[in-house]
Order: C-alpha cells, then sequence, then structure tokens
C-alpha cells in the first residue's frame, strides 16, 4: 500500500514463536505471561485532558480487575513536548512499554526500529479501516487507539442570539461569525491554529483547508505536486478568513479552545477529540454544542492514533497482550465509553445513550466515513518536513499579503531540491 519504507530493523520483529498464552486467548482475553507482578508503562499525552484523561485511563485499567499480575503506570507527557521526549528516549534504548502516537509520530518510530510486530494481537479480531496505515511493509506495528476526525463546530446559543445560520461557504462562516461577536460583546468569531510556533497542530488543521479545495500534494505518479490551483485557492481561503477579523490573531491553540469552553467563541473547525474536551466539565453545556461539516467543498483531514509496544521494553509479550484486550470486545467497550465519538479500531458503535446526550457527536461520526489521514500518501515519514514549506507558504501569504500562487511556487521549488 505504501512505498518501502527504509528501516533499521534494530530489535523491531520479535519472534512470536513460544507466544501460545497470548496467541492461543480468544478475543478480548489475556493474562500476564508470568505469575509475577508485572509494571507495563503507558504514555500518552492524553492522560493530561481534563475529565477525558481520567476517563480514558479509567477505561485502560480495567484490563488489571481480569489480569491482577499487571500493573499499568500512567507515563503523562504534555502533547506540545510528546514527540521530542519519546524519540529521544527511545533513541536511548529508553522510554515506556507503550505509546499512543499520532500517525506521523509512529511512522517516524516504526522507521527508526524501535516498534515490535502486533500481529499476535490482532488475531481473531474484526479490525476496521483505521487499523490499515499501520500496517508497514506488510508488518502490522501499530493498532487504532483513535481516530479523531474533524467538523465546524459552533455554540448554539450566541448564534441563536445573532440569528445567524450554520455557514456552508467560508464568506456564510465570516458573516455568522462577526454576526455572532456584534451581538455578543467579547465573543470571538471564530477560532483556530495560525502560527509556526505551533507548526505540527498548525499543518494537519490545515489539511482540512486543503482537502475541502481538492488538493492531493501528491500526482497519479506519486510526484510532489505544491503549487497546483486547488492548493492556491485553499491558502486563499484561509487568508480570507485570517484577515476577516474574526480569529483571535496570536492566541495558542490551548487559549482558544479554553475561551470556546467558557463560551466566548462562536465557531472553531476542532477534531473530535477537541470537541469532547470543550464539552466536558466546563461552562459550556453539551447540550449547547453545535457541529456540522466544514464550509469547503470537500471531505476533510483526521488525526490518527496509534497504540505501539517499543522493542525496547523488558515486557513484550505482556504489551502484547494487553494490545489484544484493548483491540478485544471488553477493552472496545470499555474505551467507546470514554472517547466520545472517535472511531476506535473496530466497530464498536456510539451507544444511543450517549449520542442523544451529546447530539453533536452523530457530525462526527458521518464525517469520519470519508476523512483523510494528514499524512501525505507515499510521503509518511517525510510529510512533516513537506508540509514545513507549505505552511511558510501560508505563513507569508497571510502576514506578507503575499499571493498564494507565488509562495506556493517557491514551496515547489524548494521541495523539488529536497526531495
Amino acid at each position: 500500500m505504501f512505498e518501502t519504507i527504509r528501516r533499521r530493523r534494530l530489535l523491531a520483529t520479535v519472534a512470536l514463536m513460544g507466544m501460545g498464552l497470548t496467541v492461543g486467548l480468544g478475543a478480548g482475553e489475556s493474562h500476564a505471561q508470568s505469575s509475577k507482578k508485572v509494571t507495563l508503562k503507558i504514555a500518552n499525552s492524553q492522560w493530561l485532558d481534563a475529565l477525558r484523561g481520567k476517563n480514558l485511563w479509567a477505561a485502560v485499567a480495567k484490563y488489571q480487575e481480569a489480569n491482577p499480575n499487571v500493573i499499568l503506570e500512567q507515563v503523562a507527557i504534555p502533547a506540545a513536548e510528546f514527540n521530542d521526549k519519546l524519540t529521544t528516549e527511545m533513541g536511548a534504548g529508553q522510554g515506556p512499554d507503550l505509546a499512543m502516537m499520532q500517525e506521523g509520530l509512529f511512522y517516524a518510530i516504526a522507521d527508526a526500529g524501535f516498534l515490535v510486530d502486533l500481529s499476535a494481537a490482532e488475531e481473531g479480531v474484526k479490525l476496521n479501516r483505521t487499523n490499515e496505515n499501520g500496517k508497514i511493509d506488510g508488518v502490522q506495528y501499530g493498532l487504532g487507539w483513535q481516530r479523531a476526525v474533524y467538523a465546524l463546530i459552533y455554540n448554539k446559543p450566541l448564534l441563536d442570539a445573532a440569528k445567524a445560520k450554520v455557514p456552508t461557504t467560508i464568506d456564510e462562516l465570516i458573516e455568522s461569525a462577526k454576526a455572532a461577536s456584534a451581538a455578543t460583546p467579547g465573543v470571538i468569531g471564530f477560532t483556530g491554529r495560525h502560527q509556526m510556533n505551533d507548526f505540527n497542530g498548525w499543518f494537519m488543521d490545515f489539511q482540512n483547508w486543503a482537502y475541502g479545495y481538492g488538493v492531493n500534494w501528491v500526482d497519479a505518479d506519486g510526484k510532489l505536486t505544491l503549487d497546483t490551483p486547488q492548493a492556491a485557492e485553499a491558502i486563499a481561503a484561509f487568508k480570507k478568513v485570517y484577515a476577516s477579523g474574526i480569529m483571535p490573531i496570536g492566541d495558542s491553540m490551548p487559549t482558544q479552545r479554553t475561551r470556546f469552553k467558557e463560551k466566548h467563541a462562536a465557531f472553531s473547525i476542532d477534531n473530535s477529540g477537541g470537541t469532547l474536551n470543550i464539552a466536558s466539565g466546563g461552562a459550556m453545556q453539551t447540550g449547547e454544542l453545535g457541529s456540522a461539516p466544514m464550509p469547503f467543498p470537500h471531505p476533510g483531514a483526521h488525526q490518527q492514533i496509534f497504540i505501539g509496544v517499543s522493542s525496547h521494553g523488558k515486557h513484550q509479550e505482556e504489551a502484547i497482550a494487553f494490545v489484544k484486550w484493548l483491540v478485544g470486545p471488553v477493552g472496545q467497550q470499555a474505551l467507546r465509553d470514554a472517547s466520545g465519538p472517535d472511531t476506535l479500531a473496530t466497530d464498536v458503535p456510539v451507544s444511543d445513550a450517549y449520542s442523544k446526550a451529546n447530539p453533536w457527536a452523530a457530525t462526527f461520526v458521518k464525517l469520519a466515513e470519508n476523512s483523510r489521514s494528514t499524512l501525505i500518501k507515499g510521503h509518511e515519514v517525510e510529510t512533516a518536513q513537506i508540509m514545513r514549506f507549505v505552511m511558510q507558504a501560508v505563513e507569508k501569504a497571510i502576514l506578507a499579503d503575499a499571493d498564494p500562487k507565488t509562495v506556493l511556487a517557491e514551496a515547489q521549488a524548494a521541495v523539488d531540491k529536497q526531495f
């Protein structure tokens, strides 16, 4: 499916011979491979999320009920530090036993040879397509933890107060956002990432604009094609929103999400995980939150998170047994109840009770059917490097009022030179 990834194998391919205790278990069943106490360290930035982090940990901690010899230990790393910390530790032969990794980090870690084969964990499990990108060169190095798709979210009471409609185009977004700000003093019209100091988050968010205007970043032959009319249209649309005055220029995304949570923002484009945080444990009640497809002609993106087992871990068999439980029916149901509308490794449905209590969730479930990875097909490992040229072009367009076609031509020349 993907081009062959050059890889230093190190300890990445684990000999699964003799793992009969794990392989022979039915879906959802597992137990520690030893009668001695075993501690598995699990790294995830989400452990620090307000309320959701607690719920997610409670879900995975249920594993200990059936496996009393296994102790699960949180490794909570802030999202801004997660990639650097994990790559540094694994590069030194250290780090956690398991990690929940964004797709880009997952490919980099797999490319370095720091993950083991999880084929034993998927036996007997009906996985969905969210696991496809976890298979590299025919080896399943990652299984789906969550897929968080993007949507347009809005504050229903603010729109009602302004008699504003839910937008379906960029022009309508600007109009409705301005109306909301005018009707309720102090309200921000639209929140979104817009700064290079938040590059990783910004480039993933911007893929929604790119995909929304039909961008692929590669042609039919797999050649990188940044300088296209579709990409110019996407940058022009973002530039128009940025220049309209509806965005809080200079504010970080955590600050913007907090303002939305406190009912001080009308619209945002955010993923299902971020939206769940906004709708949980704050001033905004979940029933006040609305969701809709993004105001673009085409579907947008999703952020995929994989769980992987470190090749440096001392308890790889136990770690794989945990993953097997996690993607089995017991683990998936426990995770479903804590994950809101995020798509999981299997098609365990969002409950009717959850959907009724959180009517905004249905939009995310529907949009996940056609969303696309934030990674560039055929260039998964290099996506961040390539997108840095793109985002520098976007930055120049919005800050220096540069022409989108001109900055894209410059980006194309730089990419052609490097790749």
